[in-house]
């Protein structure tokens, strides 16, 4: 064997071979949903929601019949042609549960992205400018997180009067100060930081760096507190429905249709099912909350 070929030889097994990644790499960059969320509980209450997001874009397709027709005779059980039974007169309880889901879910989502925006914005201006400004704001919160939240809603709901508006409007007016509370420590915190005090020697306004610097650390914890508060709004609303202050007849609404059950005890399927509805709703985001909580914060998950 020549020189030559000897340091060809030796110039091969120097040469570093080309990077493959093994399978655990592979298997590894293939998960990439949590592991949290690969637990039964996980899997349960993600797949809940996927379910009731199908069921409120949908509804129309789903529903069998018109939900506010007389096709039939009234409180039939439940069989074959009405799932759910029928009402007092005669209008098909699945389809207005269906139906209803649009109402009672758009309207819980629509009053906690309201609820997060308006008290997200609060907290952020009380907590990075401080002063009297926060002295007032949160002076004013106070003031309205001192009334439980329940009454405080039914008082704002009459005052207003009976509609699925105003019970919105209603319950965005006890919701938003939570969201202010949470979002205003965390900027208390993050005000004194040193990527807050570069942006300021650099001549940044305030504005640019509540928005580049302040919020992006803010939005995981008050997603987190979104998810855990939609089950709430959806216990908000429909109780003020329950109430007789919030949807109007014959809109289906799951708070409503449970009110009207109450004077029907012996018609179990009255109450069972929009009860059994927004039991799944709550608990399936209180779940999916809570894991989002351990997931963005293990540390919080373990107090």
């Amino acid at each position: 064997m020549t020189d030559v070929q000897t340091g060809r030889q030796q110039r091969k097994a120097r040469s570093p071979k080309p990077d493959r990644p093994s399978i655990g790499v592979i298997r590894r960059k293939r998960r990439r949903i949590p592991a949290a969320f690969r637990t039964p509980l996980g899997v349960l209450g993600s797949f809940i929601i996927v379910f009731w997001l199908v069921v409120v874009i949908f509804a129309p397709v789903i529903a069998p019949f018109d939900p506010l027709a007389l096709d039939f005779a009234p409180y039939l059980p439940p069989n074959s042609v009405n799932l759910f039974g029928t009402d007092d007169i005669g209008r098909d309880y699945f389809s207005r549960v269906i139906v209803g889901s649009q109402i009672s879910i758009s309207l819980s989502l629509l009053l906690v992205c309201l609820s997060m925006l308006t008290g997200s914005a609060i907290g952020l201006v009380a907590g990075f400018f401080g002063r009297w400004i926060d002295e007032v704001i949160m002076r004013i919160t106070d003031l309205f997180m001192s009334f439980p939240t329940v009454i405080l809603a039914m008082i704002t709901a009459a005052a207003l009067g009976p509609s699925l508006f105003n019970s919105v409007i209603a319950a965005l007016i006890v919701s938003w100060p939570v969201y202010a509370r949470l979002v205003r420590s965390m900027v208390l915190s993050l005000r004194g930081s040193d990527f807050v005090a570069v942006s300021r020697l650099l001549g940044h306004s305030p504005g640019r760096i509540i928005v580049r610097d302040v919020v992006p650390n803010v939005v995981s914890p008050t997603l987190i507190m979104a998810t855990l508060d939609v089950g709430t709004a959806t216990l908000l609303l429909s109780g003020l429905s329950f109430l007789g202050l919030g949807a109007k007849p014959p809109t289906p609404e799951w708070g409503s249709m449970i009110s009207y059950a109450l004077h029907n005890f012996d018609k179990w399927w009255l109450g069972l099912f929009p009860g059994l509805a927004i039991f799944t709703v709550v608990v399936a985001f209180n779940i999916v909350g809570d894991l989002l909580r351990d997931y963005f914060d293990p540390e919080a998950g373990r107090l």
